[in-house]
C-alpha cells in the first residue's frame, strides 16, 4: 500500500514498513509440453500454480525512514533492486507486500521516455507531466520557459519526443522535475546521460536544491557523484 499524506508538522519525507515487490519468473525447464505451456496461458491459475514459474523477490521487507531535506544515494550492483525502490516510491509499481507512506509531492526522472507520450510533442508533454504530478496548468505555464531553457531544447520543443534522443528524453525530463515545485525528488541514473556540460549543470542544480531542504533520493553506480552529493547511502544487496 502507498498513501501520501500531507502533514508540515512531520519530519519525514518517506516512511517505509516492510516493503516487498515479488515477481515471477519462468522456469528453463525443456521437459514441458508446448502444449501444456500454450495450455496455462489460456487457462485460469494462480499465479503460484503457473507451469513452471518462480517466486523472484526484487525487493524484500524494506524498512526505511527518509527525513525531509535529506539527500541519499541509492547505491547496489545490477539487479539489487534499486530502480524497483524508485518505482514503488514514484507509484509506477504496486507493492506486493508492506508500507509506504509519503508526507509530501513526489516528481521523478526514471527510465528514459518513462512518463513520456511518444505522440506528443516536448511541448504537450511538460503539461502532462505537470497535470500528473497535480500541478494547475497556469503553474506549468509560469514555469514553461525556464523548463525549456534549462533543458536547451527551444528548437525541438515542438517536435514529437518519439524523435528525441535519449540525451534529450534525460534533459527535458529532468528540468521538468526540478523546475515544477514538489517536495521530494526520485533521480535514477540521470547523471550519467547527456554530455559533460548538461552533467555539470545537473550537479549545481542538485546542489542548489540540496541547500533548499529539498529530499533527494538518487540512484547512480558513480561513487564521485554520490559522494559529492550525498551525505548517506542506502546499499541494496539482492533486494
Amino acid at each position: 500500500m502507498i498513501a501520501n499524506m500531507d502533514d508540515t508538522n512531520s519530519n519525514i519525507a518517506i516512511a517505509i514498513d516492510n516493503l516487498s515487490k515479488k515477481y515471477y519468473l519462468g522456469s528453463n525447464n525443456t521437459n514441458i509440453k508446448i502444449s501444456d505451456r500454450l495450455k496455462s496461458i489460456f487457462t485460469s491459475h494462480k499465479k503460484s500454480e503457473k507451469i513452471g514459474e518462480q517466486e523472484f523477490y526484487a525487493l524484500k521487507n524494506i524498512n526505511l525512514k527518509i527525513f525531509k531535506g535529506e539527500t541519499i544515494g541509492v547505491i547496489g550492483r545490477n539487479g539489487a533492486g534499486k530502480s524497483t525502490l524508485l518505482k514503488v516510491l514514484s507509484q509506477i509499481t504496486e507493492p506486493t507486500d508492506g508500507c509506504v507512506t509519503i508526507f509530501g509531492t513526489i516528481a521523478s526522472v526514471l527510465e528514459v521516455g518513462m512518463g513520456f507520450h511518444p505522440d506528443l510533442t516536448g511541448r504537450e508533454n511538460v503539461y502532462l507531466s505537470g497535470a500528473m504530478l497535480g500541478i494547475s496548468k497556469a503553474k506549468i505555464t509560469e514555469s514553461f520557459d525556464k523548463i525549456v531553457e534549462f533543458a536547451g531544447m527551444k528548437r525541438f520543443i515542438d517536435s514529437p519526443v518519439k524523435h528525441y534522443s535519449s540525451g534529450m528524453y534525460v534533459r527535458l525530463a529532468f528540468s521538468i522535475a526540478i523546475n515544477i515545485e514538489t517536495d521530494i525528488l526520485l533521480l535514477d541514473e540521470v547523471l550519467s546521460v547527456g554530455d559533460y556540460s548538461f552533467q555539470m549543470k545537473c550537479h549545481e542544480e542538485i546542489t542548489k536544491l540540496t541547500n533548499s531542504k529539498k529530499t533527494i533520493l538518487i540512484v547512480s553506480h558513480n561513487n564521485i557523484d554520490i559522494t559529492k552529493l550525498c551525505s548517506k547511502v542506502i546499499y541494496l544487496e539482492k533486494g
